[in-house]
C-alpha cells in the first residue's frame, strides 16, 4: 500500500482493502475511476470534487485484484496524457507548429483534449517549430518541454501546468534534511533522514550523437560533449562513453539542442535518500519537484559554497531536487474513491494502512522516467517519396534600390519563406530546390528564379522602382516532384530614392533681360554626357555671390535634360529670365524622373554681353502684331475687347464687363469692391459687397445671403413653399397657410398634419389632423400592424382623461392607463360590464382584479380570492394556504363526466419520499440506488425503508439502513418487492410541532395557518 511519485512521469500506487469490505463497495470501484489520498481525516461527501485539489495524491484506478487480498492499484494523473506504451490520445494527423511561443505550442498540442484541460502556462524564452504525428499528447508535450527547457505536471483536478521550474516548484528550499537534530526553525523545517545514500555511474556518458530526420548520408545529426570528465580509464586517459540516440522525428533545426538535452541526463550520478516516516509529512514540508537542503557530512552531502543557519548552527548543505518519492498510506490519511458519475465513496475505514519509511530520489531526474529513444540506430526510415506541400511566405518582404552598370536606378526585393512539409504532413527529406516566379501585378507574364534547398530567401533584382509585383513559390524534391504553387503575395518595389550625381558647372551667357544656360550633361567628377539615364531636367538657380545656397527663391527656371539627349550627345540649352546688369552666379541641380535632386554644381558667372552697353532705356511701340509683351509698357491706358456693346475693359479703375445692351454686369474695382450679375433684370444671380442674392423670373428675391450674416431661402415666393431665415424654418401649403414652424429662438416646433418617422416599415406616426391626438407605432417590417396610444374618457370618472393603448389586431378590446385622484389604474379589459378589471395601485397595497377574483399584495401578506378557480403559489422558502382543505383535482382518467379529487395529508416533518420495485438476485440480494442528491438533501437519522412483497408468497425480506445513497434488500432469491424510503430534509429547519402559545405568533385564518417565532416576528 505505497504511493510512488515521479516528476513528469506516470508513477504508481497500490492500496489493500480489508477482508470485510462490503461487496457493494467493491462493485463500485470501477476501472478509470480516481483515488484521492488526503492528509488528515475529512468527509468526502462534504467536500466532493474539492478533494481533487486538497489531496496529496490523486491516481487513476487501472487494476483490481479481489481474489486474494482485495487490492486496487493504478498510475498517476499523467496517465490521461499517455501511458508508458504511448497509449492515449494519439495525433493521427500531423500537428505542425512553426515559430510559436511556448504557451501557444502547448495550447495547440492540448487542443481537443478530453480528460486533461489547460491549467496555467508560464512564459518560456524562445519559439518552437516542429511536427508531431503518431505519438501521444503527453509524449509531444514532454518533447517540447525538454527542447525549450521547461517542465510540466498534471494536477489532481486533471489540469496541465507547464513552464520554467521556478514557476512550478519551490527553488529556494524551505526544508532541511539532516541526520539528527531535526525540528522547526523560524524559516525552515527540519526532517530527520537515515541518509541511506546510493550512487551509480552505470549510465555515465561523455558524448551523445543524435540521429535526427533523414536516411543514409542525408541523415541529420547533432552531437554534444561533456564539459568536464572526472574519470580515467586503465591507461590514465579520460573515459570515453559515447551514446547513440535515434530520433527520426526530430527536425534538423532541433538536433543539436536534443543532443545536449540527452547528454545532460547521463553526466551525473543517481542519488537515493531514505527518510523516517514518523516525522515526515511531505504536504507540509515539500512536494515532488521542489528543492531541499540536504546535510550529512559523513555521506559527502555538503557544499562549502552554501551556508545557512538552522536551529542556531551554521551548516553547509547541498541543494538537491526531489524528483521521485515513495511513501506509505498511513492511518492518519483519508482515502476516497471518485466514481465516473461524480459521486465519492469513503474507503478510509476499509483500507489496510501501513507504516514505514519514505524513500526519496534526489539530484537529477530519475533516468527510468524517460528513455533515450526507442528506435534502432542502424536502419532508418524509408526515404520520403511524397510530393512537397505548399510553401508559406515569411512576411513582410524587404526591398531596396540600386544603380545598375549603365547608371539606371533599379529595385530589388528580398523574398523569404518557411520550411515546408510534404503534402501528407511528413518532413521533406529529399528536397532539391525552390522555384520562384514573379511578374508585374496582376501577373500574366512570369519570370522564374531558383533557390537551393536549405535556403529560405532569394534576392530578386532588376525590378522597376515603385511597381507592384506578384510572387509565387513551390518546392521541388530530388525525384522532380513539384509541389503546388503557393498563394500569390504582392509586394511593392522600393521607389527610386537615389539622387543623381552632382552635375558639372554650366556654360552661361547673360543679357540685360535673361541668362542663357548650356550644359553637356556631365558629372562634376569629370566627363560629358555621363549623368544617370533617369535624368529628367536641370534646375537653374541664380544668386548674387558664388557661395549662395540654392532654394525656392533662387530658382529661375528648368531646362529639359533626359536619357535621349545623353545618348545622342545633345547638350541641354535654355534661357531663364533674369533682369540685371551686374554679374550673376549660376548653379544647376540635376533632377531625376522620381524627383530626387542632386547636390548643386559649382557656380558659373554671367554678365550682360548679348546687348551693347548702352542698353535700352526708352522704347516707343506703335503696334505689336505678335509675340509676348513681358514688360510694363502700358501706364494709365485702357485695354478693351471692343469700343462699345458687349465687351471687357481693363483700365485704371479696374476690370469691367458689359452685356450686349451696354449694361455693366461685372465690376472688379481697384478699391476692392465688386459686382457680379448674371442678368440685369428678371431671373438672375447677384453677388456684390453686400452679399449674394437670387431672384426668380418675377424678380422676387428668393435667396438672400448677406455679408451681415442674415439670410433668407425660399422655395417659392407664394403658395406651397418652404422658407428658412434667421428666425427659423417654416412650411406653407398651397393655400399659403403655415403648416410647420420651427422657432430658432425658443426651439418650439409646431406641425399641422401627420408626423411620420418613415413612410414604410418600422416607424412612428403622430396624427393631429382630426379628432383627438393619435399615435401609431409600427413594429414589423411589413408596416401594416401597429400599436397605438389615444385620448379617451376615463371609465372610472367621466370628468377625468385617460390614455387608451391597444393594437390594430384588437381595436374592439383596448386597454387603458388611467390617472384618477392619485391612483394609477391599469385596466386590462375596460369592456367588462359593470366592474373594473386590471392592475390597480392603491395606498399601501396593489390589486389585480377580475370580475370575480382579486389578488391583493401588501405588507406582510398576499391575499388571493378565487372562489371560482384554482390557486397556485411557487416559492423558494415555502408557502402557506388559507383555506379549509388543500385539494388535488384533475379530469377523471376513466370516466369523462367526472373529476378525480384527492385531499392532502399532514406530517410533523419536512420530509421526502422515494419508492420503486426491485427483484432479488440468485443470492437473495438486491441493491437499490437512491438519487445522487439523496445524501446531500436528507438527514442521516430518521430514515426508514418500508418493504411490501409483490406476489402470492409470504414476504421474508429486510433492508439495510440507507447509507451513501443506497441500501440493500435481503430475502428470497427471485422475490420481487416494492420499497418506500422516507427521510427528513436537512436543508430546512425542522417543524416546531408543539410550541407554547407565548413563543409563536399564528397568522392567517382556518386550519392552514402559519407561525413565526416571536423574537423574529415583525408586526
Amino acid at each position: 500500500m505505497t504511493v510512488n511519485e515521479q516528476l513528469m512521469g506516470l508513477g504508481s500506487w497500490g492500496i489493500t482493502l480489508r477482508e470485510e469490505t462490503p461487496r457493494e463497495v467493491l462493485d463500485r470501484l470501477g476501472y478509470f475511476g480516481h483515488v484521492a489520498i488526503v492528509p488528515g481525516r475529512v468527509n468526502p461527501a462534504e467536500y466532493n470534487d474539492t478533494l481533487l485539489t486538497m489531496a496529496r495524491y490523486v491516481g487513476v484506478l487501472t487494476k483490481r485484484d479481489f481474489d486474494d487480498d482485495k487490492r486496487i492499484s493504478g498510475q498517476g494523473m499523467a496517465l490521461w496524457l499517455g501511458d508508458s506504451d504511448d497509449k492515449g490520445e494519439v495525433f493521427e494527423s500531423p500537428v505542425s507548429i512553426v515559430g510559436q511561443t511556448f504557451a501557444t505550442t502547448i495550447t495547440t498540442l492540448m487542443s481537443g483534449s478530453t480528460a486533461v484541460v489547460v491549467g496555467t502556462l508560464y512564459s518560456v524564452a524562445g519559439n518552437y517549430s516542429g511536427t508531431h504525428v503518431w505519438q501521444s499528447r503527453g509524449k509531444a508535450i514532454d518533447y517540447v518541454c525538454q527542447t525549450m527547457g521547461a517542465e510540466w505536471r498534471v494536477n489532481g483536478n486533471a489540469a496541465l501546468d507547464a513552464g520554467p521550474i521556478a514557476n512550478l516548484y519551490v527553488t529556494s528550499p524551505t526544508c532541511v534534511v539532516v541526520r539528527k537534530d531535526a525540528g522547526k526553525d523560524l524559516t525552515l523545517t527540519g526532517i530527520t533522514g537515515d541518509m541511506q545514500l546510493s550512487r551509480d555511474v552505470e549510465d555515465f556518458t561523455t558524448r551523445v550523437v543524435l540521429l535526427a530526420e533523414g536516411e543514409g548520408e542525408s541523415t541529420a545529426t547533432g552531437s554534444a560533449n561533456i564539459a568536464s570528465n572526472p574519470y580515467l580509464d586503465i591507461r590514465g586517459n579520460p573515459v570515453k562513453r559515447v551514446r547513440l540516440v535515434s530520433e527520426s522525428s526530430t527536425s534538423t533545426g532541433n538536433a543539436q539542442v536534443r543532443a545536449q538535452l540527452q547528454l545532460n541526463r547521463f553526466t551525473g550520478t543517481r542519488n537515493a535518500l531514505g527518510l523516517s516516516a514518523d516525522v515526515y509529512e511531505v504536504r507540509g514540508s515539500f512536494q515532488c519537484g521542489d528543492y531541499v537542503w540536504v546535510y550529512d557530512p559523513d555521506s559527502g552531502l555538503y557544499d562549502t559554497t552554501q551556508e545557512i543557519t538552522f536551529r542556531g548552527q551554521r551548516i553547509n548543505p547541498t541543494k538537491l531536487r526531489v524528483v521521485g518519492a515513495s511513501w506509505p498510506v498511513t492511518d492518519q490519511m483519508t482515502v476516497a474513491y471518485r466514481h465516473q458519475d461524480g459521486t465519492w465513496i469513503d474507503l478510509t475505514d476499509y483500507v489496510n494502512s501501513e507504516t514505514g519509511s519514505t524513500k526519496l530520489t534526489v539530484g537529477e531526474l530519475n533516468r527510468s522516467l524517460t528513455n533515450a529513444g526507442t528506435e534502432p540506430v542502424g536502419p532508418r526510415p524509408i526515404p520520403d517519396t511524397t510530393i512537397p506541400g505548399v510553401v508559406s511566405w515569411d512576411l513582410p518582404f524587404t526591398t531596396g534600390v540600386y544603380l545598375d552598370g549603365l547608371g539606371n536606378t533599379r529595385a530589388r526585393i528580398l523574398a523569404s519563406w518557411l520550411l515546408p512539409l510534404n503534402a501528407d504532413g511528413s518532413t521533406i527529406l529529399d528536397g532539391s530546390h525552390y522555384e520562384i516566379r514573379y511578374g508585374i501585378s496582376p501577373a500574366t507574364d512570369w519570370q522564374t528564379e531558383f533557390a537551393p534547398w536549405g535556403s529560405f530567401q532569394a534576392n530578386i533584382l532588376d525590378l522597376s522602382p515603385g511597381v507592384d509585383y506578384d510572387f509565387q513559390i513551390r518546392a521541388v524534391d530530388l525525384s522532380a516532384n513539384q509541389g503546388a504553387w503557393s498563394a500569390t503575395e504582392t509586394a511593392t518595389a522600393n521607389p527610386d530614392t537615389i539622387a543623381p550625381s552632382t552635375p558639372a558647372p554650366p556654360t552661361v551667357a547673360g543679357s540685360r533681360l535673361a541668362i542663357q544656360v548650356t550644359h553637356t550633361l556631365g558629372k562634376a567628377s569629370g566627363g560629358t554626357y555621363n549623368l544617370e539615364l533617369d535624368l529628367d531636367h536641370l534646375e537653374v538657380h541664380v544668386g548674387s555671390v558664388g557661395s549662395f545656397t540654392p532654394d525656392s527663391t533662387t530658382l529661375k527656371g528648368e531646362v529639359l535634360a533626359n536619357s535621349g539627349m545623353i545618348r545622342a550627345l545633345i547638350p541641354a540649352v535654355g534661357t531663364v529670365d533674369v533682369e540685371e546688369t551686374t554679374t550673376r552666379h549660376v548653379k544647376v541641380i540635376a533632377v531625376d524622373e522620381a524627383g530626387n535632386k542632386s547636390s548643386p554644381s559649382t557656380a558659373a558667372t554671367a554678365t550682360a554681353l548679348l546687348i551693347d552697353n548702352a542698353h535700352i532705356s526708352d522704347l516707343t511701340v506703335t503696334k505689336v502684331t505678335a509675340g509676348t509683351v513681358s514688360a510694363n509698357w502700358l501706364l494709365g491706358a485702357s485695354i478693351r475687347t471692343a469700343s462699345s456693346g458687349q465687351r471687357v475693359e481693363l483700365n485704371a479703375t479696374g476690370l469691367h464687363g458689359f452685356n450686349g445692351a451696354g449694361t455693366e454686369l461685372v465690376t472688379l474695382s481697384n478699391t476692392g469692391s465688386f459686382t457680379l450679375r448674371s442678368a440685369s433684370s428678371g431671373a438672375r444671380i447677384n453677388l456684390d459687397g453686400t452679399g449674394f442674392r437670387v431672384f426668380n423670373s418675377s424678380a422676387v428675391e428668393t435667396v438672400s445671403l448677406l455679408a451681415t450674416g442674415s439670410f433668407v431661402i425660399k422655395s417659392a415666393s407664394s403658395g406651397a413653399r418652404i422658407e428658412l431665415d434667421t428666425t427659423g424654418f417654416a412650411a406653407f401649403n398651397s393655400s399659403g397657410t403655415q403648416t410647420v414652424d420651427i422657432d430658432a429662438a425658443t426651439g418650439d416646433v409646431t406641425i399641422t398634419g401627420i408626423f411620420r418617422s418613415g413612410l414604410t416599415g418600422k416607424r412612428i406616426e403622430v396624427i393631429t389632423t382630426s379628432g383627438d391626438p393619435f399615435i401609431k407605432f409600427y413594429g414589423s417590417s411589413s408596416g401594416t400592424d401597429f400599436a397605438y396610444m389615444a385620448y379617451a374618457q376615463s371609465i372610472v370618472n367621466a370628468n377625468h382623461p385617460a390614455v387608451v393603448m391597444g393594437s390594430s389586431t384588437g381595436l374592439s378590446n383596448p386597454g387603458a392607463v388611467i390617472v384618477d385622484s392619485g391612483k394609477v389604474h391599469a385596466i386590462i379589459n375596460p369592456g367588462v360590464s359593470g366592474s373594473e378589471a386590471g392592475l390597480i395601485a392603491l395606498t399601501g397595497y396593489a390589486e389585480l382584479r377580475t370580475p370575480t377574483s382579486t389578488i391583493q399584495v401588501g405588507d406582510p401578506n398576499i391575499f388571493l380570492n378565487a372562489p371560482n378557480g384554482n390557486v397556485r403559489v411557487v416559492s423558494s422558502t415555502g408557502f402557506e394556504v388559507n383555506g379549509v382543505t388543500k385539494n388535488f383535482i384533475i379530469d377523471h382518467p376513466a370516466e369523462g363526466d367526472r373529476y378525480l379529487i384527492h385531499g392532502c395529508t399532514e406530517s410533523p416533518h419536512n420530509g421526502v419520499e422515494y419508492w420503486g420495485t426491485a427483484t432479488l438476485d440468485d443470492l437473495g440480494v438486491a441493491e437499490v440506488e437512491l438519487p445522487r442528491y439523496f445524501e446531500a438533501l436528507t438527514a442521516y437519522e430518521g430514515r426508514a425503508v418500508l418493504l411490501t412483497g409483490i406476489g402470492e408468497h409470504l414476504l421474508l425480506a429486510s433492508a439495510t439502513y440507507p447509507k451513501d445513497g443506497r441500501f440493500c434488500v435481503h430475502g428470497v432469491a427471485g422475490q420481487r418487492v416494492a420499497w418506500l424510503v422516507k427521510a427528513i430534509r436537512k436543508d430546512v429547519p425542522p417543524v416546531l410541532v408543539e410550541p407554547r402559545r407565548d413563543e409563536v405568533i399564528v397568522r392567517g385564518d382556518g386550519p392552514y395557518r402559519y407561525y413565526t417565532i416571536k423574537e423574529a416576528a415583525h408586526d
